[in-house]
């Protein structure tokens, strides 16, 4: 693999990190971590991963972790461990489901731990979503689309929360509204969910994301909590299957693979580069990239996040949420990052990939 070919974060990451090259290794994917038995873990790559079972469950050493991606420090202080390289910093604390990458918020699948002064993150998490987010260029078989679905979220007699100033539905809708013009301006197809103030099904919502070629899906939504007192954006990727929500427990159903995750990978990517690239330009709160199993998600055919674009329940919040001005920005910064995400995918697929997925 020569150096053009190894992949970088700058197609994800805000502007800040532009700088950011992350020197792959020349190995293949981790993604068959998830599904390869440990024997053939050798096999598969030309890279010794020490995996370790702890708990009926599969880790592998931040060490690795450091190795393979060359970084080129770790650091421990108690809990915390940081890997850095020139232009990288990933933070990890044993105990605890979050997991910073140039200070975004990515929530764990599982917590990571701690095992013979080995600190261990979990198989699952470096597949589905250390690697994908690190090695964007390195994702199989992506559709590379040029046709943004933007979903509105709620409408009609589904007014969703309500705001200190307004409801969420029709904030949901304006945005959506100046995104599309924004994503034509920029060179790209959309197709609105709803236009105008009517109920759709949440499966009638993904069902027009399915029918439409070449596409990904984004739902507007905004946020609400009683007591008014929280504020900042969140973005929801699928929950991978066997896995919990986040801040939820586990459910007999998680289990169930559903058609959203044949993109696991897109998805992830996708919300890191729209996560970032809003509290890269409007200085947001960071309530993390999450999963969830939400409804619109969970029928996809195509890479889908569920963005939430802060709480109508705060009185400073909302009183940004209902100014057009802010809305118009929001909407700028959530094309910046579909931009990005597409600019990753272009990077290693190119033109023969923009073929090879018509019909899709």
């Amino acid at each position: 693999m020569d150096s053009d070919s190894h992949p970088d974060l700058s197609s994800l990451l805000p502007p800040w990190s532009r700088r950011n090259l992350l020197r792959s290794v020349t190995l293949g994917s981790v993604g068959c971590l998830v599904t390869c038995p440990v024997g053939s873990l050798q096999a598969a790559t030309s890279f010794d991963w020490k995996v370790v079972t702890h708990n009926d469950r599969d880790y592998v050493t931040m060490k690795d972790v450091a190795t393979f991606y060359r970084f080129n420090r770790v650091e421990r202080d108690g809990r915390h461990t940081w890997l850095r390289s020139p232009s990288l910093m990933l933070k990890v604390s044993t105990e605890s489901d979050e997991l910073y990458l140039n200070n975004v918020k990515f929530c764990l699948s599982y917590p990571v731990i701690e095992v013979d002064d080995k600190v261990l993150i979990s198989r699952m998490d470096l597949a589905k979503l250390l690697d994908p987010v690190l090695r964007p260029t390195y994702i199989q078989s992506p559709i590379i689309f040029d046709t943004v679905v933007i979903d509105a979220g709620h409408g009609g007699q589904d007014s969703g929360a309500k705001g200190v100033t307004g409801w969420e539905k029709d904030y949901a809708l304006d945005t959506a509204l100046r995104l599309s013009k924004q994503v034509k301006a920029a060179g790209l197809k959309t197709k609105l969910t709803r236009d105008t103030d009517v109920f759709i099904t949440r499966d009638e919502r993904y069902r027009i994301a399915n029918s439409t070629q070449k596409s990904i899906f984004i739902s507007i939504h905004y946020n609400s909590i009683g007591g008014g007192g929280a504020s900042g954006i969140e973005t929801y990727a699928l929950s991978p299957s066997g896995t919990a929500s986040t801040d939820q427990p586990n459910r007999s159903t998680d289990g169930v693979q559903r058609s959203g995750n044949s993109r696991d990978s897109e998805n992830i990517a996708l919300a890191t580069a729209v996560h970032a690239m809003v509290l890269f330009k409007l200085k947001c709160i960071d309530r993390g990239i999450r999963r969830a199993r939400w409804t619109v998600l969970t029928g996809l055919e195509r890479a889908g996040i569920l963005f939430e674009g802060g709480f109508v329940t705060n009185p400073s919040e909302c009183a940004k949420i209902s100014t057009p001005d802010y809305r118009e920005q929001l909407a700028g910064s959530v094309l910046g990052g579909i931009l990005n995400y597409r600019k990753a995918l272009l990077k290693r697929n190119g033109p023969a990939a923009k073929s090879a997925t018509d019909g899709n």
